[in-house]
């Protein structure tokens, strides 16, 4: 899919980002052990499919479905015994808590990835997946309110990617894809209000292979109970501490 100067402007123009030589493709395989579970995980970005899937836009659960025959996650006791494998988005970072309760997917790779952060617990029960951005767009309720009412088709698109932080609307809308989705006057509307993420303010982008959101040499993630919620940590390219909520 080729992108307008005009869009790739907006898209790009306001955060930190790096050219880049070629787009991401490949075969590429990654994994993570400890005393008693190897995670293992497999993209093979040169298949066919990933741009079907990933350019049907309001459907990216399918990357999770039988589907994907090109990406997957599998989680094997010492003895090879396997525990669950899974279809997945393309991650790079693979990550088994301590009580072997948990696993963790973490990736850098943007180009049509709809997701860069998967938490599975050790059973192969997927409880949370989300896709990361350098910037994301900050809402007053009026904002959201006039957006919906002015825009009702794209507001309806985009409901999913809506979140809250500290008791503020966001909206993860900087995707791939998304302004023929939405059209110009939408996001137009949604151009102004844009921020840094706020999980932290040093996340940057390449114009199309990468998103740099945690620290790949000393991520520190640790999952613990927060209240009547989980919460994932881990540190951010500059090594601050993110905090990131996972539901119960």
């Amino acid at each position: 899919m080729k992108l307008s100067p005009f869009i790739l402007l907006l898209l790009f123009g306001w955060c930190r980002t790096q050219a880049d030589v070629a787009g991401y493709s490949g075969q590429h395989e990654i994994s993570t052990n400890n005393e008693t579970l190897t995670f293992r995980h497999l993209h093979n970005w040169d298949s066919p499919k990933v741009p079907v899937l990933f350019f049907d836009l309001a459907h990216h659960e399918r990357f999770f479905s039988p589907a994907n025959d090109f990406a997957y996650v599998e989680l094997r006791e010492a003895g090879g015994k396997l525990l669950f494998r899974s279809p997945s988005p393309a991650l790079s970072k693979l990550w088994i808590s301590p009580d072997a309760k948990f696993v963790v997917g973490l990736s850098d790779i943007k180009l049509r990835n709809p997701y860069q952060l998967v938490v599975w617990r050790n059973d192969g029960t997927l409880i949370h997946r989300e896709h990361v951005s350098a910037v994301v767009a900050r809402m007053s309720p009026k904002q959201r309110r006039g957006f919906a009412q002015r825009y009702p088709q794209a507001d309806k698109f985009l409901t999913a990617r809506y979140f809250l932080h500290g008791g503020v609307i966001y909206l993860d809308y900087s995707l791939l894809g998304v302004p023929n989705e939405i059209g110009k006057d939408a996001w137009d509307y949604l151009h102004p209000l844009r921020v840094r993420h706020p999980y932290s303010d040093d996340f940057s982008e390449s114009v199309t292979n990468w998103v740099f959101w945690f620290d790949p040499e000393h991520p520190e993630l640790s999952i613990a109970q927060q209240g009547s919620e989980l919460a994932l940590s881990l540190r951010s390219p500059k090594g601050r501490k993110m905090t990131i909520p996972l539901g119960r």
